[in-house]
């Protein structure tokens, strides 16, 4: 033995002895060689070293500085060192403890379907078989592989071990021992069917079948080129006795079940609730009948209103003379409406001419032949916000909730001290000292049912009544108590539920032209002629223009659906900006902004016959 060896080199050569005894050192015969020492190592130094013989995986120390060995496997072994599974490669010495194992899949699987309904069997394999590591010899950096030994087979697949799964997993509804029995003796390597729930059943939810149109479509008739008012602007129309309506019933749904035997209900049907005013009766097979001629109406959204409306007609201009109208039906106007005149439906507006620099609300729909000029135009959901009764209803009910609140509060305290005051009289301290604006909303609030043109009017005479009473503090005094507030209070709030009610489900508005105006519409708007300067649209639904020479210049135009458009952009020094949910087509625009979901694009150069959705302006930008 050299004589520079070391205690430290002859217990690890012990160590190597030990841990493979198929090496010897034959005195006389064989003597054992270290690992060769690298360029510039140290004098003396042995790199540590991994060996695999047999399936056993063996490690030895560095020595005098030497290197630790390194270890890594590759699939399918999984590798452990100190009980934990290493990917990457990793030092090891002889106090490590390693060990693995062969990650392959199983013989078979059973999945289910997200419904639960069916199962299926899937073969990987039909037998198991051994694994071996490959041999190394001592190196201080080891891969592991490892093969299969085809002669050894640990695991057969038997149809028993598949039905004992099944049973394991609770699958008992229609298994297929055929099909399982099938799949192993020629498996296919794909998911099977083994087992069958059923299906529930879907319902059909309750429908509503309308025989009238809902739309605005042509609602003027041009004969030889003067407008026919004759035929009434063929606004939809029905005769007493007329069915508008038939709401189809729902059907309830069958229940199924899983493989496992839970039932499986089906979704619930929706059902569909009407009611009719006193204008339509509603038999009991579900019809709806017109009780009056006039234009049939529907609102509501989880309760479906029907109603006959009634027209109001102007058969000229709305002006000074004609005064403002608010009407609770339809609105026929056969002129124009001239400057700063206001024009409030709860239903639809019809207006033959043009509309100059005024306001048109409608809980209905909006058509106007000629053109729109510095006005506002809100129709549907807009129609009623922007609806005066509304707003100063609203207004009121929500100061009146508070001072009814203050005066009890108020009453509270005085009884406390034996003060006896009148409840009118606690209402006027309340109004004067703390909620002077009731007076200009109760002043508001006047001067708009003074001004309704209705049928009913006389529905609102109490209330009218009661406003007027407030503008009176020495009377109120006299006659205002308790219950007759709460009395107002309601009154006030069945006026403003009749125009919250008045929404009807499907509108638009339909323009020919627009010039510095506003349209807010919660269904389409339709520009069918010339088309828009600098304007401003919203509209829920979509934003066509009909002509095919139309302009859309220096406006602003927001759809919750589609908008499309002509000629956009050009000479007027305003900026255009086109915005959709879905997507924006174009005949011909010279410049502007166009926004689609999320995504914009700024046009500075023509772009002709172009369809702009989320997908090209991403890649556009």
């Amino acid at each position: 033995m050299p004589d520079h060896t070391s205690e430290q080199d002859i217990i690890n050569i012990l160590k190597m002895l030990d841990e493979s005894p198929s090496s010897r050192i034959r005195e006389g015969t064989e003597s054992f060689s270290f690992p060769t020492q690298s360029a510039g190592a140290n004098v003396g130094a042995a790199d540590g070293f991994i060996k695999v013989e047999q399936g056993k995986i063996s490690v030895g120390n560095p020595s005098d500085g030497g290197r630790f060995p390194t270890i890594q496997a590759i699939h399918p072994i999984k590798l452990f060192v100190n009980s934990k599974q290493i990917d990457k490669v990793t030092k090891v010495t002889s106090e490590s403890e390693i060990s693995w194992e062969i990650d392959e899949e199983p013989l078979f699987e059973i999945t289910i379907s997200d419904d639960k309904v069916e199962a299926y069997l899937t073969i990987n394999r039909t037998k198991r078989h051994a694994w071996m590591l490959t041999d190394k010899s001592p190196s201080l950096n080891v891969m592991l592989t490892a093969k299969e030994d085809l002669t050894i087979v640990l695991e057969t697949l038997s149809l028993q071990d598949i039905i004992t799964a099944v049973e394991n997993m609770q699958i008992k509804m229609n298994v297929d021992v055929v099909a399982i029995h099938t799949e192993i003796h020629r498996p296919s390597f794909r998911p099977v069917t083994i087992a069958r729930g059923q299906s529930p059943v879907p319902g059909q939810d309750a429908q509503l079948n309308l025989f009238f149109s809902e739309n605005i479509e042509n609602f003027f008739t041009e004969v030889k080129g003067s407008i026919d008012f004759k035929n009434h602007m063929n606004i939809p129309s029905v005769k007493k006795g007329d069915v508008i309506a038939k709401k189809v019933s729902p059907v309830q749904g069958q229940a199924g079940y899983d493989v496992f035997g839970n039932v499986l209900l089906p979704e619930p049907v929706q059902d569909i609730h009407i009611l009719g005013k006193d204008t339509v009766e509603i038999t009991p097979d579900s019809k709806v009948i017109a009780l009056k001629e006039g234009r049939p109406r529907v609102t509501g959204n989880k309760v479906k209103y029907f109603d006959i409306n009634t027209a109001y007609i102007v058969p000229g201009n709305v002006n000074l003379e004609t005064g403002n109208i608010v009407f609770s039906g339809d609105v026929i106007v056969y002129g124009d409406v001239m400057d700063n005149m206001i024009i409030e439906s709860l239903g639809n507006i019809y207006v033959s001419g043009s509309v100059f620099n005024s306001t048109l609300t409608a809980t209905g729909s909006i058509a106007v032949k000629g053109n729109v000029i510095g006005s506002r135009l809100y129709s549907g959901y807009f129609g009623m916000l922007y609806n005066r009764l509304y707003n100063s209803s609203k207004q009121l009910i929500e100061l009146l909730e508070k001072m009814i609140e203050s005066a009890q509060l108020l009453l509270h305290e005085l009884a406390k001290k034996n003060i006896q005051v009148r409840y009118g009289q606690v209402l006027v301290l309340i109004t004067e000292n703390k909620y002077q604006q009731v007076m200009d909303v109760v002043k508001e609030l006047l001067g708009v049912i003074t001004s309704i043109q209705s049928y009913n009017k006389n529905d609102l005479d109490q209330l009218k009544n009661d406003l007027e009473l407030f503008l009176q503090p020495a009377k109120m005094i006299e006659v205002m108590t308790e219950p007759r507030m709460e009395d107002f209070l309601r009154i006030l709030k069945e006026a403003y539920m009749r125009v919250a009610l008045s929404q009807e489900t499907s509108v638009q508005i339909a323009i020919d032209q627009g010039q510095t105006s506003i349209l807010k519409s919660n269904g389409d708007i339709l520009i069918r002629k010339e088309g828009l300067i600098q304007c401003d649209l919203y509209s829920a639904g979509n934003i066509i223009f009909f002509s095919e020479d139309s302009v859309c210049r220096g406006s602003k135009l927001e759809a919750g659906d589609t908008i499309s458009a002509m000629y956009v952009g050009g000479t007027s020094g305003v900026g255009t900006s086109l915005k959709a949910a879905k997507k924006v087509i174009v005949k011909k625009m010279f410049e502007g902004k166009v926004i689609v979901d999320r995504y914009s694009v700024d046009i500075f150069e023509p772009v002709e016959e172009k369809t702009f959705d989320r997908n090209n302006i991403r890649q556009m930008s």
